[in-house]
């Protein structure tokens, strides 16, 4: 089946229904598109634009995603159940919090301004929450999404913040360091940024290929003469600090 645009809704049934035209709902939407599962959509955005009501959009749906920001997940299940839509399976994707009324399942994916190719979905892996009412959350999730191939494992709730806050650190840090890398190389140094997409795609293979042996550079050697003077030129930048972190993590030793 060819791609559907993430703002144009299927024809048919909406067994599914998003709350939120974010990011993650875009992307979500493209994905179930892709196999033939339909949704409607409703948002605060789309709401003030053509006065559209929740209760309404989504009558039909009786599993509703909340694809909103995590602070915002409580106020807005109260909102839903307020208009009449209590009896309706709640999912929300925070993976660092338990949410009382609503489901957690997590896809560990950095989801990017662009779509994505429909194909390269169905490897993400899903984290969903175990919890009294669902003490099997894969089957659950199984059941909730039966056209949904992706791998799915349980996560508990107790290791949620855990789980989130090493999922943040690995996507989100990195991003902030490439990010202030390529600045750096362009207006400090004049590289463009193309001569240097080897250097990162190189390092997350190796971090793919062997976690365990991917550090490299003066930190991994124990060069301390070269670290001292990384550390004198990050003197008084927030990157500074972050060096010293990394070399307090860096001389952890692997499990």
């Amino acid at each position: 089946m060819g791609q559907v645009p993430a703002d144009m809704r299927p024809s048919g049934p909406a067994p599914y229904g998003f709350v939120g035209d974010g990011r993650v709902s875009r992307h979500w939407r493209h994905y179930f598109s892709s196999l033939g599962m339909p949704w409607a959509l409703w948002s605060c955005r789309i709401a003030r634009a053509d006065a559209s009501r929740a209760d309404r959009v989504l009558a039909d749906c009786p599993i509703i995603l909340l694809a909103v920001a995590d602070d915002a997940i409580e106020g807005v299940l109260g909102e839903l159940r307020d208009a009449g839509l209590g009896d309706r399976t709640f999912l929300h994707f925070c993976g660092g919090r338990s949410i009382e009324g609503a489901w957690g399942a997590h896809p560990l994916m950095s989801f990017g301004a662009s779509l994505y190719k429909p194909a390269f979905y169905r490897d993400i892996p899903i984290f969903a929450e175990s919890a009294a009412g669902w003490p099997d959350p894969v089957a659950h999730f199984r059941a909730l999404f039966p056209l949904l191939p992706n791998p799915c494992f349980a996560l508990r709730p107790e290791d949620k913040a855990y789980y989130h806050a090493i999922c943040a650190l690995a996507g989100g840090l990195t991003a902030v360091v490439w990010r202030e890398f390529f600045e750096a190389m362009a207006t400090r140094f004049a590289v463009p940024r193309e001569a240097l997409a080897g250097y990162p795609r190189r390092i997350i293979e190796n971090v793919i290929d062997s976690p365990d042996t991917a550090l490299t550079g003066p930190v991994a050697r124990g060069d301390t003469g070269t670290v001292r003077a990384h550390l004198r030129a990050l003197d008084g930048d927030a990157l500074g600090a972050l060096y010293r972190a990394f070399i307090d993590a860096a001389a952890k030793e692997p499990a």
